[in-house]
């Protein structure tokens, strides 16, 4: 086997050229990553940025807040995060609550509802922007208990502020947020008396108030106070039972009047028919007078105006047979009862006159004189 001269020696050159260039590559990685590690830091979208310095001319926090980013954070310097959503702060008694009744429901409901509360929980902060507390009793104006199930939702609004008062973490939660709640809420719901909580508009004036309350103090703090809902309360057993049986009495009077007030109505109102009945009764029996009235006068008026027209046709017939026997007492007149006669006779024959012929024969002639002839009998003739 043939060597060349030298090849061991460029080969070990080699390797150990490499070996240098390999460590220094590894140094300046290591050296860059604790450079970015240690003077570069991330703000998440969720979160707010305050810085805090322990070296050089301006120590303590910078009064600026940052929003999402990577920053450059030299020296001696850090960087502190708050969470920027919404932070939920429960006083509730829905946990126990549930728990009970799942309790008296068996079959594993209780380790059911144990899961979804540490769920629920998970979802909505992990303890960091949700906290749920014992509800509050609160001691109304005329010395009952009620418990209240009550919520406030707020967001850090200056996180400068929120971290010079109470520094890092969650702590602004313990030393602010719990107790200036629970002392608002008390203050002014304690205002109202336990009756007064089934009343909605005083129910809601005094949360409005607390809201307000809460308001101007967690602003001095550097948060914001988004909302305040009452959810749920109930009273004592012994309290709810008393009052229940009060409600229960009041409604049965109020009843007892509002039937009272109905039956008034109903006895005004029966009496005004009956009025009604009468007077409708009494004006039918006018009406009926009326016309029996207005009947008899016409019947009168009528009878009264047939009598003077039979009176006047009486006269009128009277005075035309009057007239008509004197015409014919007169020569004209004899001549004409002449010449009437001479026309009956005309009717006659053989000169000898039957009964019916002379019956006829009368019956003209009274005519002729103007004599009614009334009912004649006929005469008897003899036979020849």
């Amino acid at each position: 086997m043939v060597e060349v001269a030298g090849v061991a020696r460029a080969a070990a050159l080699l390797r150990s050229s490499l070996t240098r260039l390999t460590v220094r590559a590894l140094a300046v990685v290591v050296l860059v990553s604790f450079f970015y590690a240690s003077c570069t830091t991330r703000v998440r979208p969720n979160e707010w940025g305050v810085e805090q310095r322990k070296f050089g001319l301006k120590v303590g926090i910078v009064d600026q807040a940052y929003g999402a980013g990577l920053y450059f954070v030299g020296p001696g310097a850090a960087m502190h995060t708050f969470p920027r959503e919404l932070h939920v702060l429960e006083a509730s008694y829905d946990r126990q609550e549930s728990e009970s009744r799942a309790r008296s429901m068996g079959g594993g409901t209780e380790k059911k509802v144990a899961q979804y509360f540490e769920r629920r929980d998970e979802l909505l902060g992990g303890g960091t922007t949700h906290r749920v507390v014992e509800a509050l009793n609160v001691q109304t104006s005329d010395g009952y208990a009620v418990t209240v199930d009550i919520t406030l939702v707020y967001i850090i609004a200056d996180p400068v502020k929120v971290a010079r008062d109470f520094g890092w973490g969650s702590l602004y939660v313990d030393a602010f947020v719990l107790n200036t709640f629970r002392n608002s809420v008390l203050s002014t719901l304690g205002k109202m008396n336990a009756e007064s909580f089934y009343d909605e508009a005083l129910r809601i004036e005094a949360l409005g108030e607390s809201k307000t309350l809460l308001v101007g103090r967690f602003k001095e703090r550097g948060f914001e106070v988004k909302e305040l809902l009452l959810r749920n309360f109930r009273y004592a057993e012994s309290y709810e039972k008393a009052l229940r049986d009060k409600k229960v009495a009041v409604q049965l009077a109020a009843k007892n009047r509002k039937e009272s007030l109905a039956n008034e109505e109903r006895a005004k109102l029966k009496q005004i028919e009956s009025k009604g009945n009468a007077d409708i009764t009494i004006a039918e029996s006018e009406v009926q007078t009326n016309i029996a009235k207005v009947r008899a006068e016409a019947e009168l008026y009528a009878s009264q105006t047939r009598a003077r027209a039979d009176k006047e046709i009486n006269v009128a017939q009277a005075e035309a047979k009057r007239l008509k026997a004197d015409a014919l007492t007169q020569a004209g007149g004899r001549y004409v009862v002449a010449l009437e006669t001479a026309k009956m006779f005309e009717n006659i024959d053989g000169a000898v006159m039957t009964p019916e012929q002379y019956i006829a024969f009368v019956r003209n002639a009274w005519a002729l004189i103007g004599v009614s002839p009334g009912n004649v009998a006929p005469v008897a003739t003899e036979k020849k």
